[in-house]
């Protein structure tokens, strides 16, 4: 059976978001590029076993309501943990990946994101033995 893997970032803003993260004309900004170059560094020192797809889950700690939309940083995060010529991640290109959002809490001092990655073959319960979001046991019908 597969492990279950989190790991927790810095929430550093508005600035993670597919509408923000990179310039127009000139690629990533540099300030998001150190986050995503982290997230990636925590992934490769957990040595996640190699799969053709994951899950991904993120939960937010964030001081107020003023959260980020989860689809918007979906894509960020996505980007931070994919393949690319200079960053190993995850070793898979994005679209082999299902992001799933595990809700928030707010009243945090220190913003943060707890990111959940699942090789595929995993069983698709969470550390707690609960379902995630859309998922049922037993019967469907």
């Amino acid at each position: 059976m597969s492990e279950v893997y989190k790991i927790v970032v810095p929430y550093i803003g508005g600035v993670l978001s597919e509408n923000a993260y990179k310039f127009a004309t000139r690629g990533t900004k540099p300030f998001v590029k150190l986050w995503m170059k982290e997230l990636a560094s925590k992934v490769k020192e957990l040595d996640i076993e190699k799969c053709g797809s994951y899950e991904i889950g993120v939960f937010g700690r964030f001081t107020d309501e003023r959260r980020p939309d989860i689809s918007n940083l979906f894509k960020v995060i996505s980007d931070a943990l994919k393949k690319t010529k200079r960053q190993e991640g995850l070793g898979v290109d994005d679209k082999y990946f299902r992001m799933r959002d595990d809700g928030c809490e707010l009243g945090h001092i220190d913003p943060e994101l707890v990111i959940t990655i699942i090789p595929r073959e995993a069983n698709l319960k969470d550390v707690e033995g609960e379902y995630p979001i859309g998922f049922q046991s037993g019967p469907v019908g």
